[in-house]
């Protein structure tokens, strides 16, 4: 992999002796224990219009700031940045790569090389592409880069079977920047999708695009020449629920691709009512608890579910009798594990991951100070390395977590 992910032998020791007491407290541990990730700074980009720096705040004030995104594969990072209308391909060592951008929002570049469609590459090379609002955005094996965006006000309509107006497609860019087409919900050159809550590759390069529609969620599936291969509708009043939650309410957190590629994994908080008992009305609703919900790609049937743990606050954790748990986050899934965020009371953020095969769970305290929490995209690899732009007052902040280097230890 491209720079061996910066590995230098003193960081490789360092790495390897974490390891080693991360194995050594596994067999001991549970959900209440927590371990320190050591997080590695990778670069910083300023603030700014040009080529190497990002419109993160909405630098002009004219309208409101629009999607910024972060994927991150073999060790290149790809940023769309919706304010500047522009996409962003560096190295782990901040090097700028390549860009797509819209020559009307962006000066024209310095340090990168114009190039026109159609054209041989070489070396490090920018190209114009009309971006609208650049959003989502994953990246399959071959670097193909897929982006979300939205469509001129003439091509936007409204669907009365979804409640949704249809707005977004998918465009996609060979790895050197150079515009190929775009997924609509047929499938090449098709119709807008629904607002998206987020775009993945599997490990067999399928684009999985989720929708938000006025009745709940659409999941489309496309095979890498671009076909449809499935469409699944989850109704927001008709989720899943265990037998002990049959009477609670079921909300749902997120729909992200299994780890496996070959479907869709859910995940549901329930809540229950509180009653008063002296007005016998209802006074508010309490978390009870949170399922993961494997379905099956093709059919939408579920087929595996996954009792999760409640996250349990830190901060504030004085007597066992005083801990009141709440739903963790869903913030991916990737190498058999799903990846769980929350921030405790006092700005501390912790990431849990649940083993699929073994349902143990690991909690751990990643270090983001909180002047970088003016803005963040996190970005989770098939392998497990989760990465993040953090934005700080004066600078956006590159850095990873090495989650992949454990997983396989993970389990008791």
């Amino acid at each position: 992999m491209l720079e061996s992910y910066r590995g230098s032998k003193a960081a490789g020791a360092v790495i390897g002796l974490i390891i080693v007491l991360l194995l050594n407290l596994a067999s001991c541990a549970d959900s209440r224990t927590v371990t320190t990730l050591q997080r590695e700074p990778l670069f910083s980009l300023g603030y700014g219009v040009l080529e190497d720096q990002l419109n993160l705040f909405n630098l002009d004030n004219k309208a409101p700031p629009q999607k910024t995104r972060l994927a991150m594969r073999d060790g290149i990072f790809f940023v769309s940045n919706g304010n500047a209308a522009k996409v962003l391909t560096l190295s782990s060592f901040g090097d700028l790569l390549a860009m797509v951008y819209n020559p009307d929002r962006n000066p024209p570049p310095v340090t990168l090389q114009p190039a026109q469609a159609g054209s041989a590459v070489q070396g490090r090379t920018a190209r114009p592409y009309p971006f609208s609002s650049p959003g989502e955005i994953a990246v399959d094996s071959k670097r193909t880069i897929f982006v979300e965006d939205r469509v001129p006000e003439n091509r936007r309509s409204y669907d009365d079977g979804m409640k949704a107006s249809l707005e977004f497609v998918v465009l996609r860019f060979s790895r050197d920047g150079e515009y190929l087409d775009y997924l609509g919900q047929e499938g090449v050159g098709g119709t807008p999708f629904p607002m998206l809550s987020g775009l993945y590759i599997t490990p067999s390069d399928d684009c999985i695009v989720v929708s938000l529609t006025g009745v709940g969620w659409t999941v489309f599936r496309f095979d890498p020449r671009g076909t449809l291969m499935s469409t699944i509708s989850v109704k927001r009043d008709d989720l899943p629920r265990p037998p002990e939650e049959a009477s609670s309410i079921a909300s749902m957190d997120s729909i992200v691709a299994a780890p496996s590629g070959s479907g869709l994994l859910l995940k549901i908080d329930y809540y229950r009512e509180v009653i008063d008992q002296e007005t016998h009305t209802q006074a508010g609703i309490d978390f009870s608890s949170s399922w993961a919900w494997l379905m099956d790609g093709s059919t939408g049937s579920y087929t595996e579910r996954y009792e999760l743990p409640g996250f349990e606050s830190i901060a504030e954790r004085k007597h066992d009798d005083q801990r009141v748990p709440r739903a963790w986050q869903l913030a991916g899934a990737a190498a058999g594990q799903i990846f769980l965020m929350a921030a405790d009371d006092d700005g501390s953020t912790y990431y849990g991951l649940f083993d699929m095969r073994s349902r143990s769970f690991r909690r751990f305290s990643l270090r983001i100070d909180p002047d970088e929490m003016e803005y963040t995209a996190f970005s989770l690899s098939p392998d497990g390395i989760l990465s993040a732009m953090l934005g700080s007052p004066y600078e956006a902040r590159f850095v990873w977590w090495r989650f992949d280097k454990m997983i396989g230890g993970l389990a008791p």
